[in-house]
């Protein structure tokens, strides 16, 4: 019998990344001191290292997840502290690749349209649901990064049915399940949250 293989772990700057030919899980990690500075120099550079090529941008393709450190003695979501969406907003104004390259199933995709959009979070006991306020904000934004994505689709010649297949995916990371609340837009969405508290 074959023992499956150990993930390797291996922490690199935007040029390790760069070299790198093996496939990958990416973590962005950002700290809360960059956060705090509003430094987003080192995020750009290694986010730019993933999309640099043809090559990096297939490799990468949905590899991506965001780790936000130095925040958990903080009790409020990452989407609720100012500081840090407003880093993201920054970050993503100059870097609108993220939909093609966030990993699948684990909320990434979640997590960056909450820190980019108005939210509100329900809390019931220890769980937390996260309500975009307003579905048309969400949309647009969702469509600014598909449309300015489609420059690196164009230059990598990444053909419409594969950035097609991408946007479909990144859309369903947010249509809501019979089991999920955190994407509950109808009015009676709080309501229902605070009832399962009591």
């Amino acid at each position: 019998m074959q023992t499956p293989s150990k993930p390797t772990v291996i922490r690199t700057d935007a040029t390790g990344l760069a070299s790198f030919t093996d496939d990958a899980l990416l973590v962005l990690e950002i700290s809360k001191r960059e956060i705090e500075a509003g430094s987003i120099a080192s995020s750009l550079e290694r986010l730019h290292a993933v999309a640099e090529s043809r090559e990096t941008a297939m490799r990468y393709k949905e590899s991506l997840v965001i780790q936000v450190v130095g925040y958990d003695d903080d009790p409020r979501e990452l989407a609720e502290i100012p500081e840090v969406r407003a880093f993201f907003a920054r970050l993503t104004l100059e870097w609108p690749h993220w939909l093609w390259f966030l990993h699948r199933q684990v909320g990434a995709i979640h997590l960056l349209m909450a820190l980019l959009c108005r939210i509100k979070i329900h809390r019931a006991g220890l769980r937390t649901g996260t309500e975009f306020l307003d579905g048309k904000e969400l949309a647009a934004k969702m469509i600014d990064l598909f449309e300015r994505g489609n420059a690196m689709f164009q230059a990598f010649g990444i053909s419409e049915a594969e950035a097609q297949a991408s946007a479909d995916s990144a859309c369903a990371e947010l249509a809501p399940t019979q089991n999920e609340s955190h994407l509950r837009s109808d009015a009676k969405a709080p309501q229902d949250v605070r009832k399962t508290d009591r």
